[in-house]
């Protein structure tokens, strides 16, 4: 079982790359309930494709202990390891801007 961090210089690279991976295999998961929407998942990066020709990418950037993502609707962004959550610097976690972001786009 994984430990729950405060922070994501408080663990090890070992450790981000677990974390890093479930939350990625986490949100691959999710997405695979949206129709017509294609994921891939390799080599800790997601890729997003969606019917309208629109694509989302998130990876981990394992030097900073960080989830990096792009988004056709706001763009790049940094998410942090905090208290158990992947949180941007609005405090907005990860799983719900992306599920958001796609139910946006496919409406």
């Amino acid at each position: 079982m994984l430990r729950t961090f405060k922070f994501c210089t408080e663990f090890t690279t070992t450790q981000f790359l677990k974390l890093s991976n479930l939350q990625l295999s986490t949100l691959n998961d999710k997405i695979e309930n949206f129709e017509n929407v294609e994921t891939s998942f390799s080599d800790g990066v997601l890729n997003v494709h969606l019917p309208n020709g629109k694509s989302f990418v998130i990876n981990r950037q394992t030097p900073n202990k960080q989830l990096w993502y792009s988004s056709p609707i706001s763009g790049p962004q940094r998410f942090n390891y905090v208290n158990g959550k992947w949180v941007n610097s609005k405090q907005i976690e990860i799983e719900n801007q992306l599920l958001n972001e796609i139910n946006v786009l496919i409406k």
